[in-house]
């Protein structure tokens, strides 16, 4: 059997490492199949995700935001193939994963891990936390009983368990002390890459600065890559260097966080940050003031051939090339990335500005009523 693995360099020690990608996707989708509302029961498809490319870069925490039902825990599942894609393609570290077989991507699965969001359906009733902890170095065969046990306390004790507390089943422990145990088992193999499928969102606001801490502190140590789901803007802004917008299976925007928060260019961005509460004097009015998306949610199953967004978008809403053109991604500045016929027209205090776009209307250069063509304070 091999040794228990060493713990890796920190990437703020390899500078020449760190801006490289470690994780890509080209391409990416996801159909399902699904059964219609017909008599027959007959099965459709119904695509999930639609043609995603993105790069993580080593030792960074990038962050996937948007409403629940746009497609996240199916990326995520995707990139580490959880899921098989029905194209496109994934590269970790250079190596495509679709061209694996079971054994090489077992193999593989070494360096990138999962934790779930649910941390009471994730872990095994009937086993103890030191056994769960343990059981993914029995899997991948990395040393003896007794080196694989004391590792697994170890990594307990880094997540702020005891060696008592290894012994107790997961009813006796709470939430925050259940998504320890997760975390443990994934960060116990020493992984490159951990994609975090919104690991706080089950836990207590007390709990969930104390989990972001943790995993702070273990990438530091650890010299880990994060993958970060997330629907808490908030969270997203104080966890990750660079995030990436979806709605319905489609990449809106990218950017680094501060670019995404202070100066957002997709009007779908500008409505998630709007939704945001003001906890000021006078928060609601200002929220009120604030460009809002029309509608609810789209479905996948109904996508518009155009931009996803145009049945809601303030901007883009009955213009004809966003209802008819599915607009490409661009960068209309150094590492900021938008998927939209019209980026930067509306800001999040509510007025378009200055230079942004031509006009409101369908294109033609007529002003839609009810948009203003000043720039915002």
């Amino acid at each position: 059997m091999s040794e228990p693995s060493a713990p890796v360099e920190p990437i703020a020690q390899q500078p020449e490492r760190a801006s490289q990608p470690i994780l890509q996707a080209e391409g990416l989708s996801k159909v399902f199949e699904v059964r219609g509302g017909d008599r027959f029961g007959r099965k459709h498809p119904v695509t999930v995700l639609d043609d995603i490319s993105l790069t993580v870069r080593r030792g960074e925490s990038f962050g996937l935001v948007g409403e629940s039902g746009c497609g996240k825990s199916t990326l995520a599942r995707c990139l580490l193939r959880l899921l098989e894609l029905s194209a496109g393609r994934v590269l970790f570290d250079g190596v495509d994963l679709t061209t694996l077989d079971r054994d090489e991507l077992r193999a593989l699965r070494r360096r990138m891990q999962f934790v779930f969001q649910d941390p009471f359906a994730s872990l095994d009733p009937r086993m103890t936390a030191g056994a769960i902890v343990e059981e993914p170095l029995e899997i991948h065969e990395i040393g003896d009983q007794r080196e694989r046990r004391q590792a697994a306390l170890e990594m307990l004790a880094d997540v702020g368990l005891t060696a008592e507390q290894a012994r107790r089943r997961p009813h006796a422990f709470s939430g925050g002390q259940r998504q320890r145990i997760g975390i443990a088992r994934a960060f116990v193999l020493r992984p490159e890459v951990v994609i975090l499928d919104e690991p706080i969102s089950a836990l207590d606001v007390s709990v969930q600065a104390q989990v972001l801490n943790l995993l702070a502190k273990l990438q530091e140590q650890l010299g880990l890559t994060y993958v970060f789901i997330s629907h808490d803007l908030a969270v997203a802004e104080y966890f990750c260097d660079r995030v990436a917008v979806l709605y319905l299976g489609q990449v809106m925007e990218v950017a680094d966080r501060s670019a995404l928060f202070s100066d957002p260019l997709h009007p779908y961005s500008v409505s998630l940050l709007s939704a945001v509460p003001v906890p000021l004097a006078g928060g609601r009015a200002r929220r009120a003031e604030r460009p809002q998306p029309i509608g609810e949610v789209g479905s996948v199953i109904e996508r518009p051939p155009g931009c996803p967004f145009e049945p809601r978008c303030p901007v883009g809403r009955g213009r004809d090339i966003c209802r008819a053109e599915r607009p490409p991604i661009t960068e209309p500045a150094a590492g900021h990335q938008v998927a939209c016929h019209f980026p930067g027209e509306v800001s999040v205090h509510g007025a378009r500005r200055n230079g942004a776009g031509t006009n409101a209307g369908d294109g033609d250069g007529t002003a839609r009523p009810g948009h203003t063509e000043t720039a915002a304070q």
